[in-house]
């Protein structure tokens, strides 16, 4: 008797904990925005573990590269620079937003971690945190390239790209209930493509589309760090009215670097 009563206790004990966590712990962690003790160190290390064990500490293959930097460069500024700023810093826009607050390349536990750590993070995301997977919308060489381009700004070896911002009046235009152009205008804020390439295809060298209309691109993705967009994403009919925007300026000249 005794020991079947040992094991309801147990039991119960163990129904009472799952319950407090469900109530109380889980609530707790969505409001949660501040660091307990020790806690950013216990973070880092479990990203240390899970990313050395599933990432391994393979060299990146396009480490020395120039052609990958400059893919890499494209694809941080519209992917990355967000959260993690231009200079990799972390203070992007929504850097200081999130919690735990995007990384700072800068600091040694981001330097210290292998080629192959920083690729898996970046490929397969981290839950429980801001950072996203993008296995769906870069190449594997893609990603590789934005790895060579973190180590860069690292070592003070690049320089950021400034993209034009969208003012009040280019974001209160794109209204999805006007007409095809202002809902593709929409949609191209919607899926961040002013990030990359500027509010209306503004940005500087390469990343401009003025004077160019490709939106093939859009479902394909290039190996110069444009991400591939499925059906998933955007659909034909939005495809379409992205199409229209895009050529509101399609006859004006790029912009130069």
């Amino acid at each position: 008797m005794s020991r079947r009563r040992s094991l309801v206790v147990a039991a119960f004990g163990a129904v009472a904990a799952l319950v407090l966590v469900l109530v109380v712990a889980l609530p707790f962690a969505l409001t949660h925005r501040h660091d307990l003790p020790l806690e950013q160190v216990y973070g880092d290390a479990a990203v240390s573990v899970v990313s050395r064990v599933l990432g391994g500490d393979a060299p990146n293959p396009l480490a020395n590269d120039p052609r990958a930097l400059a893919t890499g460069r494209i694809a941080y500024t519209g992917s990355c620079a967000v959260c993690h700023g231009a200079n990799g810093d972390g203070r992007g826009v929504f850097g200081p937003t999130t919690y735990p607050h995007a990384t700072d390349f800068m600091n040694e536990p981001a330097k210290s971690k292998t080629d192959a750590q920083l690729f898996w993070i970046v490929k397969n995301g981290l839950g429980f945190t801001g950072m996203p997977a993008f296995t769906d919308q870069y190449k594997d060489a893609e990603i590789w390239a934005i790895v060579a381009y973190i180590r860069a700004l690292q070592r003070g070896g690049a320089s950021s790209l400034s993209i034009p911002e969208p003012s009040a009046a280019q974001l209160l235009a794109a209204d999805p209930t006007a007409s095809r152009q202002t809902r593709g205008a929409a949609i191209y804020f919607a899926l961040g493509c002013h990030l990359c390439h500027g509010p209306e295809g503004d940005a500087p060298g390469e990343l401009s589309i003025r004077g160019r209309i490709e939106t093939e691109i859009v479902r394909q993705g290039s190996d110069r760090g444009m991400p591939r967009y499925g059906m998933d994403l955007i659909s034909d009919a939005d495809l379409a009215d992205l199409e229209t925007y895009l050529l509101r300026f399609a006859a004006v000249p790029s912009s130069p670097d």
